[in-house]
């Protein structure tokens, strides 16, 4: 068995009883060693009362202005931190909330007293593209349209090819990014075809300290030390070195204003993901653009999951829980309370960072028993993905569900198997039915196959499911350890993600997700499902575009299922559907890109899109080991230029490139702070009303994104339909 040093890395990448009344984000506290007693804070005051129909006067959603302090420097590590926000800008600061966030804007007209028993909610479902940013999508849309040209004007067998078809050839000769789209929402993917569009930040926090060469936003809560060291809750409280108290949530910009909050700055990354900026060697910055900018502190899927579970932020590596790791409630638990269905369907591990955050409350996104219990309790109606590793429920609750098990009953365990074919995959939950207390469980990949895949079969941008370059390399050391490059060592020979034989075994993703909606779609009292195709990011984090673009094509045909099952259920009227990200990539499409598709597809090399070259290693990670961060005689660009291995020449077949211009083909792999797309319908206006808007972390306003959302806001729309709030 081989695995790539991109698949190791993926997989080292990667309880909750309601106790507070319905309705109010309901919150448990972890145990934490005992502090000393604070003072009562004072109660949120009363509003005024307002004429029927008016928005009602609420403090003010941004923070209040101050002098601009930086961050921390070498020279002054207490720079702007002397005096804790609190004292500066004095409360009270309670805990917020999606409904409250609602009233206080005014876009609803009273809170509500229960979310149970409202008459008139939607069916609400959310698809996370993990790390599908506006060029992904952008790529994969193209590829469609390329795909269907090829075989519906020139019968071309995109599976094989047809390297004689001179007009096709002919046809494609010259094609660029301009016959498709430049700018905007752009065309070609079945999610682009509803009516709402908006751009999506991805914010995170900086506490404690930040990592080196801001690779990432740090792993680390209120708490003392890293969110790996401890279960839920139960560490001290993080001191801050420089007041000698417990750490002060400051709700500002850690870069500009010496907060805690990683905001998004239109003027540093552009005020669109298409600014032409990105698309040009000498880009302009005399405005403040810097082309790096998205590259630091960026956010992870945990995270970022997290908040459109529960509307709350938390930081890197956090899973439904608040930065003081306390448990809050997630959309899947609020809606089976209120007589709900409610589950999470990916192609990726169930318990992996983004299905696990809307069932799952865990600080840590790799600690498997937490995970694994709070799971069992949360008990969603239904739960389906890769069973790998600690990403899964435990053998021991898979025991329970299986035949002569305690919790048979209950639940039906579908499990890869070379006895079932992938027609026969679902038979057994055909007569299944939520209102009946039943609970679908879904496992494929990990032991369940000899490949040991984690994800779901790559169908590459042939849809072959097979023929693709399994990409590796290796770091290359001095005589002290200290990496100096980085060699590729793909192999020649083509290599299949899952044999044939374990690809029969396993419907299509759109299948899994089709059964996953009709199966939720039984309950009589509505339900909320969140889809999410993982493999994009898996894909992006080893720069191999052929494996993303087929799971492009997933997403596609996924939405496309979805789709169809509301337009014969209801329609909008009883429906609303996001299509998102959880945080972006670094893609960039040459101009020539689309020519590039089409040859490769007409030659039958379609694999080729992803050069023999790519190593799969991340470039920063390496320069980061060799202390590249810091040397400030070259640019972050310059540093990772010296462990890339595609060849310009590579760069110029392919048509597309990896991180910033100038760093190599292959010169990311990691995630980037860059806003992401939403695409929508059935929202009833909700997306429109909190563009722009600010929100509350830890009850503290965090200033909004001028013409965008926060993933928070989507929540609260998601809330707000879902519940008829």
């Amino acid at each position: 068995m081989r695995f790539s040093l991109a698949t190791i890395f993926l997989t080292l990448l990667s309880e909750s009883t309601l106790t507070v009344a319905e309705g109010n984000r309901r919150l448990k506290k972890a145990k934490e060693p005992k502090q000393p007693k604070q003072p009562k804070q004072p109660k949120e005051p009363k509003q005024p009362k307002q004429p029927k129909g008016a928005a009602p006067t609420a403090p003010p959603t941004s923070p209040p202005t101050a002098p601009p302090t930086g961050p921390p420097t070498e020279e002054d590590p207490c720079a702007g931190k002397t005096t804790p926000y609190s004292e500066k800008f004095p409360g009270p600061y309670p805990l917020d909330n999606s409904e409250r966030f609602l009233y206080r804007e005014g876009i609803i007209d009273e809170m509500p007293s229960s979310l149970c028993g409202r008459e008139g909610g939607k069916n609400v479902i959310l698809v996370i593209g993990d790390g599908m940013g506006w060029e992904m999508i952008r790529a994969g849309a193209i590829a469609k349209l390329i795909v269907k040209e090829l075989e519906e004007d020139f019968g071309c067998d995109t599976k094989v090819g047809c390297p004689d078809n001179a007009a096709a050839k002919a046809s494609f000769s010259g094609r660029t990014l301009s016959d498709y789209y430049t700018e905007g929402k752009g065309s070609g993917l079945s999610f682009q075809d509803l009516e709402g569009y908006a751009l999506v930040t991805t914010s995170t926090t900086v506490l404690q300290s930040q990592n080196a060469g801001a690779h990432y936003a740090p792993a680390s809560s209120l708490l003392e030390g890293s969110v790996s060291s401890h279960d839920n809750g139960l560490s001290p409280l993080a001191v801050d070195e420089c007041t000698g108290r417990p750490i002060d949530f400051d709700p500002r910009d850690y870069e500009a204003e010496g907060g805690n909050m990683v905001l998004w700055s239109d003027a540093k990354g552009g005020q669109y993901p298409w600014d032409e900026n990105y698309f040009t060697e000498t880009p302009d910055t005399s405005s403040g653009f810097d082309p790096e900018f998205i590259m630091q502190h960026a956010t992870d899927s945990a995270s970022t999951a997290g908040s459109f579970a529960t509307g709350h932020k938390a930081a890197v590596n956090m899973m439904s829980v608040t930065l003081y790791e306390e448990d809050v409630s997630t959309i899947v638990e609020d809606a089976m309370m209120c007589g709900k269905a409610a589950g999470v369907i990916s192609s990726v591990p169930m318990l992996h960072a983004t299905p696990g955050a809307f069932v799952v409350h865990s600080n840590y996104r790799k600690n498997g028993p937490q995970m694994q219990r709070s799971m069992k309790k949360i008990n969603p109606t239904y739960i389906g993905g890769g069973c790998a590793s600690r990403y899964q429920a435990s053998e021991e609750h898979k025991d329970e569900m299986r035949e002569g098990g305690v919790l048979a009953d209950m639940w039906t365990l579908l499990e890869q198997s070379p006895s079932v074919p992938a027609a026969n995959f679902y038979d057994t939950i055909q007569t299944k039915d939520p209102d009946n207390g039943d609970h679908v469980m879904m496992c494929f990949g990990g032991d369940y196959t000899e490949s040991g895949q984690s994800n779901a079969p790559y169908r590459g941008l042939d849809s072959t499911y097979s023929n693709r370059h399994c990409s590796a390399g290796d770091v290359e050391e001095d005589e002290d350890g200290t990496p100096i490059g980085v060699n590729p060592t793909t192999p020649g020979e083509l290599c299949d993600h899952y044999s044939p034989e374990e690809v029969a075994q396993l419907p299509p993703m759109k299948t899994h997700v089709a059964e996953a909606i009709k199966f939720l779609g039984k309950s009589d009292g509505g339900f909320f499902m969140m889809y999410e195709q993982g493999d994009i990011d898996w894909a992006a984090h080893a720069n191999h575009m052929d494996d993303m673009l087929g799971a492009m094509l997933d997403i596609d045909d996924s939405v496309a299922e979805i789709i169809t099952w509301i337009e014969a259920n209801g329609g909008w009227e009883s429906n609303a559907l996001y299509i998102t990200a959880d945080h972006d990539h670094f893609l960039t499409l040459k101009p020539h890109f689309p020519e590039a598709v089409a040859n490769f597809l007409i030659n039958g090399e379609s694999h080729k899109i992803t050069p023999q070259n790519n190593s799969g290693v991340n470039p920063w990670s390496v320069a980061i080991n060799a202390g590249r961060h810091e040397d400030d005689s070259k640019s972050q660009t310059e540093h990772i230029s010296d462990f890339t291995t595609w060849t310009e020449e590579d760069i110029e077949d392919v048509g597309h490139f990896w991180g910033t211009m100038g760093s190599g083909g292959n010169g990311w792999g990691s995630h980037s702070s860059r806003p992401v797309p939403l695409s929508y319908m059935g929202d009833d206006g909700c997306i429109e009303e909190v563009m722009g808007k600010g929100y509350h972390v830890l009850g503290k306003p965090v200033v909004g994104a001028e013409g965008k959302v926060d993933q928070v806001h989507v929540h609260a729309c998601m809330m707000k339909n879902l519940f008829n709030l």
